[in-house]
């Protein structure tokens, strides 16, 4: 996501948030992500909302029918207001920052756990016992990476733990050519011990 992009989104999640009342806030964002879950969830529907060719009338009655009377208008207006202007192919980095928005809010850290297979789940409840202790509020989200190689990688924030077995043969790699310049410059700075 280039930076113009990042700023559209910000800008898109922080005028949803303004717009609800605070006695609201919760039911608003469950709404929000409902729709956010049938937006990722079938693809015909990001195609049809995505179209350049089918109208923004047509695209706003689908929206209000998948929605009905039952949901809050704030979200529908919302939703609405990107088609309208054209922001809906924006929706994937606008809902994270409505997410992030939302959680930092109240007082939520989000962290990402990347692993090369599933966590099982003692591994999941004591990783998430000892995350709870040093965060507080957490979500959690678990992504497989078959790029991890044992171990995990755990994100949070600007920041990154990386306990997995490739940043330890890294780190020894580093270690190793360390050790070795230390050696070849002592042989350089003491040319009788070469000899």
């Amino acid at each position: 996501m280039n930076k113009i992009t990042r700023v559209i989104c910000k800008r898109y999640a922080e005028a949803f948030f303004l717009a609800i009342e605070e006695d609201d806030f919760e039911e608003c964002f469950k709404d929000f992500e409902a729709f956010s879950a049938i937006y990722f969830g079938y693809e015909g529907l990001r195609e049809i909302l995505n179209h350049p060719t089918i109208h923004a009338h047509r695209k706003i009655e689908m929206l209000q029918r998948i929605f009905g009377p039952q949901a809050r208008r704030r979200v529908v207006d919302f939703l609405c207001l990107l088609i309208q202007r054209e922001r809906i192919n924006h929706f994937e980095g606008i809902a994270a920052e409505v997410e992030r928005y939302y959680r930092r809010k109240n007082g939520i850290r989000g962290i990402i756990i990347r692993s090369a297979l599933p966590l099982h789940g003692e591994e999941r409840v004591q990783l998430r016992e000892v995350l709870t202790r040093k965060f507080g509020r957490i979500e959690v989200r678990e992504i497989v990476d078959k790029t991890v190689v044992g171990g995990l990688v755990i994100h949070f924030g600007d920041q990154v733990i990386d306990d997995s077995l490739r940043s330890r043969i890294k780190q020894l790699r580093e270690l190793m050519f360390k050790v070795d310049a230390e050696w070849l410059m002592t042989l350089i700075n003491q040319p009788s011990i070469a000899l």
